[in-house]
């Protein structure tokens, strides 16, 4: 079996067959993926790379999209970031990746770092399961536990987060300096968040959060919660059917204890090197640009739009 999807893997990428591409798109078939690519290669290691980063979403996210484990995910991936901006998807220009829902695909563009494409891709194919479950109700997710989520996603391993840019600029992060739930959960980071600090603790906070209700707590009642959520009930009853936390401040209370926990510095200060660069160049780094606002912070860009009745 193991020599077999090696075959799959590493064949050589066939010529894309499908309306729309030119002749310079080749294809490169793995066991969930199918990924066109304008490049004659993909980058060293980046199909086995895919497959396991499938594998990690099947466990968190397969259980808000079942059909990821029957079908393949399509993934465009251009030549360059001009080529990716000027080609059929029509992404924004400040964004790295995009979902399409109606495709089932991730669209992004070739990057030199390959564990960055990686990371991109995995937020993106996050964002395609995860606001997936959501359409299927005609709702959107909260925009605190979707980013949230698809920055979780972005790390090379569960049991290694540090490793993460997220975690270690949460590590860093003052506990008494972010707002109470009751106002983080009230905030919708596309109209709210127009200055570049405010945006970079609101989503160091998504991730925090998140990080505690999935992996400090179990699949299922991380379920449960987006459940109750995509039914339409307020925050603190959703929280409460889920984790039996009687109030936000409850919840409040707990994360802030676990966050104050020196652990997450002393992981962070274990990691060497490269490693341990997103201290310096992540979120709270970018706070320091001139250009304001969420898109900043934002991987990538997901349509808007709901999704069509039947869906």
């Amino acid at each position: 079996m193991r020599g077999a999807l090696l075959a799959v893997l590493l064949a050589v990428p066939a010529r894309a067959a499908r309306e729309g591409q030119g002749w310079d798109w080749r294809q490169t078939l793995t066991p969930h993926f199918a990924i066109k690519h304008q490049s004659p290669w993909l980058p060293d290691g980046f199909s086995m790379g895919a497959e396991r980063v499938h594998s990690r979403l099947r466990r968190d996210l397969g259980m808000f999209s079942p059909w990821m484990s029957r079908e393949k995910i399509n993934l465009f991936i251009y030549g360059d970031h001009e080529s990716y901006l000027a080609g059929e998807f029509e992404p924004p220009k400040w964004s790295n990746g995009l979902a399409v829902y109606d495709r089932r695909a991730v669209v992004m563009p070739a990057m030199k770092d390959a564990r960055k494409m990686l990371s991109v891709m995995a937020h993106e194919t996050t964002h395609l399961l995860f606001d997936g479950y959501w359409r299927e109700a005609r709702r959107r997710p909260p925009s605190w536990i979707n980013e949230g989520l698809a920055m979780l996603e972005e790390a090379e391993s569960a049991d290694r987060p540090e490793a993460s840019v997220w975690y270690q600029q949460m590590s860093a992060a003052d506990p008494k300096a972010l707002p109470d739930l009751e106002t983080f959960f009230a905030v919708a980071p596309d109209k709210d968040l127009h200055e570049n600090r405010a945006a970079a603790a609101w989503y160091v906070q998504a991730y925090s959060v998140t990080h505690f209700l999935l992996r400090r707590h179990s699949l299922l009642q991380f379920k449960s919660l987006c459940a109750a959520l995509r039914e339409g009930k307020p925050v603190a009853q959703a929280l409460w059917l889920a984790y039996r936390y009687r109030r936000v401040a409850d919840l409040d209370r707990e994360w802030r204890a676990w966050l104050a926990d020196p652990i997450h510095r002393r992981r962070v200060a274990l990691l060497a090197g490269d490693a341990r660069k997103g201290v310096e160049a992540g979120a709270v780094g970018k706070s320091r640009f001139k250009s304001s606002s969420f898109q900043t912070f934002s991987t990538g860009f997901a349509d808007p739009r709901p999704a069509p009745a039947g869906e």
